[in-house]
């Protein structure tokens, strides 16, 4: 090898690594000037996840904020919601949470802002913010036809879509509906039956929704149809069609997943308390947990969870029935023999009589739900000379406040009144002309003709009329 030949080596060598050393210069002045732009700005924004669909049906939707760093605590002082809202915050290095504990009204512009974000590190602060629009509000109906084909349809409150058949059959009893099932109780010549189809999903024939029906303990009646949007449960009673003096199931309450219609096709199982399968009146899935509320036809109310081990029962005396079970709350609406409605707090056993309100006039109570914000949708009928007059809906708030929402003229009957799950909405089925309206021939007959009038709770206002009854926001039906 000659010297001049080793020289060049050397210098072509040095040439590479002086460049390189210039391309690393370079990239640490422009890391570090890029460094001193993010702390000269403060924290910013990378990611923003919300679901807004999700937050009108369901109370716990949280918006989470995701940072280019690791932020110091946000205290929730520094955090709010437009338009104004209960809400609770977690934060965890670059990650901030905003958690509503009801849910969101529909059709609304929410702007949820953090102010004063700073990093760990220090430097100047900054605001987050994002925006999201929940979707309009939508529901399904029961439409019975007395001479034709029963159908669930899906429609929007202010009627701006066309409405959607999302399950139809001869004759359908009851349905309920969670995020991703519907389930509905149906009549045909072999009985009655469950049918499950997957709103959320296809796969079935001709590109409808899966559907697959429910193996029942055996021939019967099922009634008191529920789910629980946790776990995507369901629950009926059933009373066995051959029951005698001799012996039976009597509304024994089956519980079961509505997975599993889909997956390995397990069965119902009966709810079990104290050894024994009891008959039940009335009864609640508890929100947002594994618990069931009973009402047995002996008075006795208890609380079973349906996840523990030991089968755990909690005993709160006796009732007369359970109106509801508030969402985002652990309190049940009750009615006692001597107390008359009482809030009971299923955590603590303890309970709050409820006072009646004074409508300035004579009034019967016909209907009372319990709303998320500790407040109660009623509705009471006005008594002239004893006898009914008009149906008013009122919604009387946690501090004893009265707010008008409606009023059903006489000669109509109101069936159900029922609130979205925010309370946004008041649901008021109502039989028009009840005098010339004839009962269909479903095995819990109502009148052929229910229509569903939906107000604004807050102003008063009917934003939309909808044919049909059972709407998907009401626990229950409407017997």
């Amino acid at each position: 090898m000659s010297t001049r030949a080793a020289h060049r080596r050397a210098r072509a060598r040095g040439r590479f690594v002086g460049a390189f050393a210039l391309v690393l210069g370079a990239l640490a002045i422009v890391g570090a000037g890029a460094a001193g732009v993010g702390l000269a700005q403060g924290p910013r924004v990378t990611e923003v996840q919300v679901d807004p669909a999700a937050a009108t049906r369901e109370s716990g939707s949280r918006v989470i904020f995701t940072a280019n760093q690791s932020l110091a605590g946000v205290d929730p002082a520094q955090v709010s919601v437009e338009p104004e809202t209960d809400f609770t915050v977690d934060a965890a290095g670059r990650t901030v949470g905003v958690r509503f504990p009801v849910a969101l009204d529909a059709g609304v512009d929410y702007t949820v802002r953090i102010e004063g974000a700073r990093g760990v590190g220090g430097g100047p602060a900054s605001t987050l913010e994002t925006v999201f629009t929940t979707p309009q509000a939508e529901v399904f109906a029961l439409r019975r036809d007395a001479s034709g084909t029963d159908q669930i349809v899906r429609t929007a409150v202010r009627g701006e879509t066309p409405d959607e058949t999302v399950f139809e059959a001869e004759q359908i009893d009851d349905f309920r509906v969670t995020s991703r099932y519907l389930v509905a109780s149906v009549v045909d010549d072999e009985g009655m039956g469950l049918v499950v189809v997957d709103i959320g999903g296809s796969g079935g024939v001709d590109g409808q929704p899966r559907r697959e029906e429910i193996s029942l303990p055996g021939p019967g009646i099922v009634m008191g149809l529920q789910v629980s949007e946790r776990g995507q449960l369901f629950g009926f009673t059933f009373t066995d069609r051959d029951l005698s003096v001799g012996g039976g199931r009597e509304s024994v309450l089956f519980t079961g997943s509505l997975r599993d219609a889909f997956g390995d096709g397990a069965g119902v199982e009966p709810v079990v308390v104290g050894g024994e399968e009891p008959s039940i009146d009335r009864w609640r899935f508890v929100p947002e947990t594994s618990s069931l509320l009973l009402n047995d036809f002996a008075g006795d109310l208890t609380l079973v969870d349906r996840e523990s081990a030991d089968g755990e029962v909690s005993s709160f005396g006796t009732a007369l029935g359970i109106e509801g079970v508030a969402r985002s709350t652990y309190t049940a609406l009750i009615d006692r023999a001597d107390e008359g409605f009482v809030e009971l707090d299923l955590a603590s056993g303890e309970q709050r009589a409820v006072s009646d309100v004074d409508l300035g006039a004579e009034t019967v109570l016909n209907h009372m739900i319990p709303l998320a914000d500790g407040g109660t949708l009623r509705a009471y009928s006005e008594m002239v000379d004893g006898l009914p007059t008009v149906a008013r809906v009122v919604v009387v708030g946690a501090d004893g406040s009265v707010g008008e929402v409606a009023t059903v003229a006489q000669g109509d009957a109101l069936v159900q009144v029922c609130a979205s799950p925010s309370a946004q909405y008041a649901a008021i089925a109502v039989a028009p002309e009840v005098v010339a309206n004839p009962y269909d021939g479903g095995m819990q007959p109502l009148p052929q003709e229910v229509e569903t009038r939906v107000y604004d709770i807050a102003s008063e206002v009917e934003v939309g009329v909808l044919e049909g009854f059972d709407v998907s926001w009401c626990e229950v039906g409407p017997w």
